[in-house]
């Protein structure tokens, strides 16, 4: 038999039982999760988008596509309230097959959705969308994106690590499709 007590509010409640323990052990592994402020929503096999620099800076993103995988628009977000910073569909070639998105840099779409404002939060989530409507998503904190990767082959990819493009893309491709 298990008892616990938990206390809310200055109220104390006892449960008693296999059930009332489970609620009980349930809301506060939801509680102290969420105290962390940011928790891990996507599937631990999503696969990983690519994070680099344009030469002036600007943030740049990729996703190493599979065989026969399109990119059909590229959002960025707001992490935090979750408004539309950003957002273009029907990339150029090169976006389509998988090229690096500048944030902000409508010319490589035909149709910019939502244009960029200037500057950017701190904590961004980063999106694609495939032709087959498949969505895939990053989140972005600005303040850990190295400046001296601006302008280089270098990207941010498994663990926030720099890693040569060419090797992330082949260790994406090879892991994920």
């Amino acid at each position: 038999m298990c008892w616990m007590m938990l206390s809310e509010s200055g109220g104390s409640v006892l449960l008693a039982g296999r059930r009332g323990c489970r609620i009980a052990a349930l809301g506060v592994m939801v509680v102290s999760l969420s105290a962390c402020g940011v928790m891990a929503m996507g599937a631990p096999e999503s696969r990983p988008i690519g994070i680099g620099l344009a030469r002036d800076g600007r943030l740049q993103y990729f996703a190493p596509l599979c065989p026969g995988e399109r990119v059909a628009s590229a959002q960025v977000t707001d992490y935090e309230t979750a408004n539309a910073l950003w957002q273009a569909t029907r990339p150029s070639k090169s976006i389509r097959q998988g090229g690096r998105i500048t944030v902000g840099e409508s010319s490589e779409f035909e149709r910019p959705e939502v244009s960029t404002s200037s500057p950017l939060p701190e904590l961004l989530s980063v999106g694609l969308t495939f032709a087959d409507g498949q969505n895939i998503g990053a989140r972005v904190d600005l303040r850990e994106v190295p400046q001296d990767i601006a302008g280089t082959d270098l990207v941010l990819g498994y663990g926030g690590k720099k890693t040569p493009e060419k090797d992330f893309r082949a260790r994406v491709q090879s892991e994920f499709c």
